[in-house]
């Protein structure tokens, strides 16, 4: 996302930024822990199983797409989304198995952003 540690992997490989949007209610939102920099995990499961979870839309080239995928480490991916509005795009998904004991569910919060931003928050609590 725009503004985040990550955001320069996708700039290195041309893309740029198109618009926001949401997935459809079948996707669960985590964050992984286990590496730094901590990242989102983006998991599908059945229809109404999950939130509509926001997300942003880039633009990118086959040979950028291809540079980007060179990247991505485990358990990450690029996958099929659906999103609110019926579309299908590619996107970045999470192996279900990473989502396991060391994974925080922040499918309640409906964003990486509102994570990040009540990251500070959460850490005071615990």
């Amino acid at each position: 996302m725009r503004g985040m540690p990550l955001s320069s992997q996708m700039e290195q490989c041309g893309a740029s930024f198109d618009s926001e949007a949401r997935t459809d209610d079948s996707y669960r939102l985590h964050a992984l822990t286990a590496r730094d920099p901590i990242r989102p995990g983006l998991v599908r499961g059945t229809p109404g199983s999950g939130a509509e979870i926001a997300l942003e839309l880039w633009a990118i080239s086959a040979e950028g797409l291809g540079h980007l995928m060179t990247m991505i480490d485990t358990p990450l991916g690029i996958g099929t989304l659906r999103l609110v509005d019926g579309r299908m795009v590619k996107g970045f998904v999470c192996e279900a198995w990473a989502v396991g004991d060391s994974a925080q569910d922040i499918t309640a919060l409906g964003s990486w952003r509102a994570f990040m931003a009540a990251r500070p928050r959460l850490q005071m609590s615990s």
